[in-house]
Formats: structure tokens, C-alpha cells, sequence
């Protein structure tokens, strides 16, 4: 497998899912790199009050379509099934995902 590398989003197969979902990679490289395990954010057409919208493009992130970080769904999944990486998430648009994640998990910034 290729090395997964945080703000990669990859295609993924998701327990309550049936087909393979757009994701993306959240937990720092050292973890990626050592654990069988990664964090992911799952990724949704569907907007809402934790989701924050992710730049369209295929060129850049692979999503076709307007697509939003569902960061109040962040979750482990086994490398095993992530499938194939689409794309990445450029750096100017993290600050939003990480804004979310804290709200979610309760960390002041």
C-alpha cells in the first residue's frame, strides 16, 4: 500500500456504508506511518452545522462535486480499508476542518 499521508482523501469502505465513500485522512503521519489504524473525517454532498466545505476540483481534491467535512463523524478505520487516495486537501483549507474538529471534540483554540 502507499503511504498514507494526513490531508490525503482517499475512497474508503465505511462499516455502515454499503459502497466506497470519499474521506479524509486526519491523524498526523507518525501515527499513519506506525498504526494499523488512521482518523478519518468522513466526506458528504450534504452540508450542516459541523461540516465545512472542501474546494471542488477533481484536478486538486478528486471530489466532483461540492463536498463538506463531516467533522462531527471522525472516526478510526483499518488501513485495510482505505481504497484508493483521490487527491489531497491543500493546505489553506485545513484551519476550517480543524476549527471543526475542535468544536467537536470540545478543545479550545
Amino acid at each position: 500500500m502507499e503511504r498514507i499521508n494526513r490531508g490525503d482523501i482517499w475512497t474508503v469502505e465505511l462499516v455502515a456504508h454499503p459502497k466506497p465513500r470519499p474521506a479524509l485522512i486526519v491523524s498526523i503521519n507518525a501515527v499513519n506511518d506506525l498504526c494499523p489504524d488512521v482518523l478519518v473525517v468522513p466526506i458528504t454532498s450534504q452540508s450542516g452545522p459541523l461540516r465545512f466545505q472542501l474546494p471542488e476540483g477533481l484536478a486538486i481534491t478528486g471530489l466532483r462535486k461540492a463536498s463538506y467535512a463531516k467533522c462531527e463523524s471522525i472516526g478510526p478505520i483499518h488501513k485495510s480499508r482505505l481504497k484508493k487516495r483521490i487527491g489531497a486537501l491543500p493546505p489553506e483549507y485545513w484551519n476550517d476542518v480543524e476549527d471543526g474538529l475542535r468544536r467537536v471534540l470540545g478543545i479550545r483554540s
